[in-house]
This record gives C-alpha cells, sequence and structure tokens, in this order.
C-alpha cells in the first residue's frame, strides 16, 4: 500500500505539472490589452471588452460631436466590435488546450478471494513530439486572431467616419433644400400672379408650379436622409438608449474644398506600403503558418504510444512492480483523414493569402480612382461651375434692377446657383468618402489631420 500511495501522489505531480505545462503556453500569446494597445496605436482611441453603454474619458455630447469622437465612442461601445473581441479569449482558450497533457490512467483492481490487488498507470508519452507541433498551430491562430482584431477595429473606424460625413452631409443638404424650397414657392406664387395677369400661359404657369412641387418632396427626403444618417451613426456608436448625437462640431460639418493633402502618385509604391500595414494579410500569412503546424501535428499522430507502469501485491517474490508500453502500431489508421484534412486546410489557407493580397490591391486602386475623380469634379465645381453661376446669377439680378429681365429670370438663376452648391457639396462628400476608403485600403492614415 505504501507503493501505492507512492505511485498515486506521483500521479498528482504529473497532473500539476501538466496543468503548469499548460499555464506556461500562454506565454507570448497577445492578451486584450495589448491587442488594445495596438488598436490605440493604429487609431489613436483606447478600446474596451465589455460593458454597459457610456462615453470614453475622451469623449462629450454637451458641446457637439466631432469626427475623432465619434471614432473614440464607436471602438468604446460597438456591440458587434465587442462580440468580436470575445474572440481573442476563445483562442486563448484553445492555447491553452493545445498545452495540455492527457491525464494519466490508473487502472486498480481490488483483491477478492484468490485475486490479487493490481494496480496499472499509464502514462501518454506520444505527446513528447505532439505537444509542441499542437501548441505552435494554436498560438499561430491565435496571433492570426489578434491581427483581426486589428483589422476589425480599423474597419469600425472607416465606418464610423463615412457615417459622420454622410450625417454632416444630410445637415448641409438640408439647408440648401430649404432654400431651394423658398425660391421654388416664390417662383410658383409669382407664375400663379403673372397668369393670373394673363401674362404667361397655363403651361407655363404648370410647369413652375411642378418644379415648386418637387423642391417639397427633395426638401422632404433630405430631412428623412437625415434621420437615417443620425440613426446609422447612433447604431455604430452603439450608446444604446441614449439620444442620438444631433449637434455636430462646426469644424466638422463639411467637407473642407482644397484641403485635402495629397495620398502618393505611385500606385505601386502604395500597394506594398498596404501589404505592410493591412493586418487582413499578416492574419492571412499567420493562418498559413498555423495550418502547417496542424498538418505537422496530424502526420506525428500516426500511433499512441502509452508509458505504462504495473504492480501487483503478491507476486511469486511478493511486490512486484515493473513498466511497459502500449501502443497500437498504425497498421490500419495511420491518421489518413487527419492529414488529408489539415493538408486542403493549408491549400485553402494559402488561397486565402491570394484572394486577401488581391483584394487589398483592387480596393485600393478603386478607391484611389474614385479619389482622383472626386477631386477633380470637385475642383470644376469649386473652380469653375460654381463661380459662373455666381457671376449669372449676380448679372441677372442687375438686369432685373435696370427692368431688362422679369423678377422670374432672378428666381430660376438663384435656383440654378443653389443646385450648383448642392453638386459641389456632394463633390466634396465623394472627395472625403474616398479618402476614407483609401485610408482603409492603406491600413494607415494618408492625410494631414491639422
Amino acid at each position: 500500500m505504501r507503493a501505492l500511495r507512492a505511485r498515486l501522489v506521483s500521479t498528482i505531480v504529473l497532473g500539476v505539472a501538466a496543468c503548469s505545462a499548460a499555464c506556461r503556453s500562454l506565454g507570448g500569446i497577445p492578451t486584450e490589452q495589448q491587442v488594445g494597445d495596438r488598436i490605440k496605436e493604429r487609431t489613436g482611441q483606447s478600446v474596451r471588452a465589455s460593458g454597459e453603454p457610456s462615453l470614453p474619458p475622451n469623449a462629450s455630447l454637451d458641446d457637439g460631436l466631432t469626427q475623432e469622437e465619434a471614432v473614440a465612442i464607436a471602438l468604446w461601445n460597438n456591440a458587434g466590435f465587442q462580440r468580436v473581441l470575445v474572440d481573442l479569449g476563445i483562442a486563448r482558450a484553445d492555447v491553452a488546450a493545445a498545452g495540455l497533457l492527457r491525464n494519466p490512467v490508473l487502472t486498480l483492481l481490488l483483491p477478492w478471494g484468490p485475486k490479487q490487488l493490481e494496480a496499472t498507470a499509464k502514462l501518454p508519452i506520444d505527446a513528447i513530439w505532439q505537444r509542441p507541433r499542437r501548441l505552435a498551430a494554436a498560438r499561430a491562430g491565435a496571433t492570426a486572431v489578434a491581427e483581426r482584431l486589428v483589422a476589425g477595429a480599423l474597419t469600425l473606424v472607416a465606418d464610423t467616419r463615412l457615417a459622420f460625413v454622410d450625417l454632416a452631409i444630410a445637415n448641409r443638404r438640408v439647408a440648401l433644400a430649404g432654400e431651394q424650397l423658398q425660391l421654388g414657392q416664390r417662383m410658383a406664387d409669382l407664375a400663379r400672379r403673372r397668369f393670373e395677369a394673363g401674362d404667361i400661359s397655363q403651361l407655363d404657369a404648370d410647369i413652375v408650379a411642378t418644379e415648386a412641387a418637387r423642391t417639397q418632396q427633395d426638401a422632404e427626403r433630405a430631412a428623412l436622409d437625415v434621420d437615417m444618417a443620425r440613426n446609422r451613426l447612433h447604431e455604430i456608436l452603439g450608446l444604446g438608449d441614449a439620444a442620438p448625437p444631433t449637434a455636430l462640431k462646426p469644424s466638422d460639418q463639411s467637407p473642407i474644398p482644397g484641403q485635402h493633402a495629397a495620398c502618393g502618385e505611385d500606385t505601386r509604391s502604395m500597394e506594398r506600403d498596404a501589404w505592410s500595414a493591412r493586418p487582413e494579410l499578416r492574419a492571412a500569412e499567420l493562418e498559413i503558418e498555423a495550418a502547417a503546424r496542424r498538418l505537422g501535428w496530424e502526420k506525428s499522430r500516426v500511433f499512441s504510444l502509452l508509458a505504462v507502469l504495473d504492480a501487483n501485491s503478491r507476486g511469486t517474490e511478493g511486490f512486484e512492480l515493473g513498466p511497459g508500453v502500449e501502443t497500437d502500431f498504425g497498421l490500419f489508421d495511420r491518421n489518413q483523414p487527419g492529414v488529408m484534412r489539415a493538408s486542403a486546410e493549408l491549400d485553402r489557407s494559402k488561397a486565402r493569402y491570394v484572394e486577401v493580397r488581391e483584394q487589398i490591391r483592387h480596393e485600393l486602386g478603386d478607391a484611389y480612382a474614385r479619389l482622383v475623380r472626386s477631386r477633380a469634379a470637385e475642383s470644376a465645381w469649386r473652380d469653375d461651375i460654381r463661380p459662373r453661376l455666381e457671376r449669372q446669377a449676380a448679372q441677372t439680378q442687375r438686369a432685373y434692377e435696370e427692368g431688362e429681365l422679369s423678377y422670374l429670370n432672378v428666381l430660376d438663376s438663384l435656383r440654378r446657383l443653389n443646385e450648383g452648391r448642392t453638386r459641389e457639396l456632394d463633390a466634396a462628400a465623394d472627395v472625403r468618402r474616398a479618402l476614407v476608403a483609401v485610408e482603409k485600403s492603406l491600413g494607415r492614415p494618408c492625410v494631414n489631420q491639422s
């Protein structure tokens, strides 16, 4: 019995050693704090794993909402991002499971009649060469999860910036639509009076009335766009039952024409920058490494090997104790399905890497092309079309004052000027959206924030 107790103690010691090995296996795996630090380094804002909707320490809605405050609130509260952050804890649990050693098995046969007391302890020793491969695969997978979390944070930042731009533009469009509505009503009233006086035909009066009704519909549509844009931003911010933000800081309410820093003209250089900066591509590389490690682990599972320690209480020479091994030889089952599956997963990971690389190339190309074209359109409206509309409106106003034109001509020139301002605003908004898309494609800022 003394020997049996000693063996039980040895088993407990082995179990504790296995647990310690599992704990040590977590070394080098990114923690929630480390991932948060990486996200803060890339975005300048902090994240948290969970909690009730609230404002981060550096944000306030009392004096209006800025774009950077919107980004900070989204990273702090967004429900979808909070859900994704849990994946890191699951990945760390997978690493801990990969580092665990299988428990030794103790078989105890009690004496009964002439049957002697027998005990057998079996310890899997195939883990000696299997555990490092299994653990390396799990670690690579956990690091890939961390990279995907950083990528998710950058996507959330881009979505927040786009939602903020959409709300700012919607607010400006409401103001311009209101001016258009007033002009349309004035034109309709003037056309009605001229028709009653017999100066214009019913057809001309109906045309002006129809145009006024269209401006009414445009104004209602603009108000609806504001509500939808505000609700979209509120959803991204994740503020829960809190009232959605209504006031935007004046400095962030509209695009500022002509104040966009260049993103570079060498698209090849930009592609290389994107490939080195995008965490999605790094995650794809780590997935290839993890798949290769899993393939090596599956190949090592050709057969199992157990160390056996057998004891009985009454042998020919009294208490007997002897070592041994137990194996299945791998005669028929050599883990062929596991190796085939791991090999297929490796091929899939390689294909995924190529897919992500090409996706980044196309995203960057499309975003940069939109940026170039939207900048050209903005420049045309700012430097050519809108100034000409302003001159036409001023000339029409002078002609009316001199009695050469009717007031209807003045209102029409003002209407076309407001439409031009709306188109210029849309062009500037397209530049903002394109800049956000280029930054997202590059995985880093490409414009000066000063």
